[in-house]
């Protein structure tokens, strides 16, 4: 079920990705759109709306270096958010699993302490059988 959640979370990301993330954007594509050369008077009616596209670029692009350098308590603030956010997708444990798996872990170290002890002791009293050093 969990799956199905973090699936249907990342369309959404990439959806709202695709969209226009700012007002101005918006605008901008707007008056793009509108903006078809006609057949006016010399064409001020297109340079005029071909101006106003230009200056809504400019002012997006401007928007968007300031955006792109948070300062220092800004991105503080958005790596906790970014730090709550995964925390929210993490599967966690139920109490049973949590302690079935607390159990393996410490049967685990208990068998690698004693495997590692009989490789200790066998190792040293071969090299004192072949020192000679034990009276």
């Amino acid at each position: 079920m969990a799956n199905k959640k973090n699936k249907k979370k990342a369309t959404q990301k990439t959806d709202a990705a695709a969209a226009p993330s700012s007002k101005a954007e918006v605008k901008a594509t707007k008056k793009s759109a509108e903006a078809k050369p006609s057949k006016g008077a010399h064409g001020t009616k297109a340079t005029k709306a071909t101006a106003v596209t230009k200056a809504n670029a400019k002012a997006a692009k401007a928007k968007d270096k300031k955006g792109s350098k948070p300062g220092f308590f800004a991105g503080i603030a958005r790596y906790f958010a970014s730090v709550k956010s995964e925390m929210h997708r993490v599967t966690w444990p139920s109490k049973k699993e949590l302690i079935n798996y607390s159990v393996v872990v410490c049967a685990s170290l208990v068998v690698v302490g004693v495997v590692i002890a009989l490789l200790d002791f066998v190792i040293g009293e071969g090299l004192f059988l072949v020192s000679g050093l034990r009276g």
